[in-house]
């Protein structure tokens, strides 16, 4: 449990820090999110506005 306990508050101190590596890896993941969601998401704007036009 002292373990435990003992990776809890490196956590933590981890996370209070400016330039953590927590948040280093979170706004990596974030990033790569937002890619995915750009580069799929506008061709298929694209493709629902071509679709609309055809009417």
């Amino acid at each position: 449990m002292k373990i435990l306990k003992w990776d809890f508050e490196a956590f933590i101190m981890d996370v209070n820090q400016e330039n953590s590596n927590f948040l280093r890896i979170i706004e990596k993941i974030l990033d790569n999110m937002f890619l995915l969601i750009k580069w799929s998401g506008i061709p298929f704007l694209l493709y629902l506005l071509i679709e609309i036009c055809r009417w």
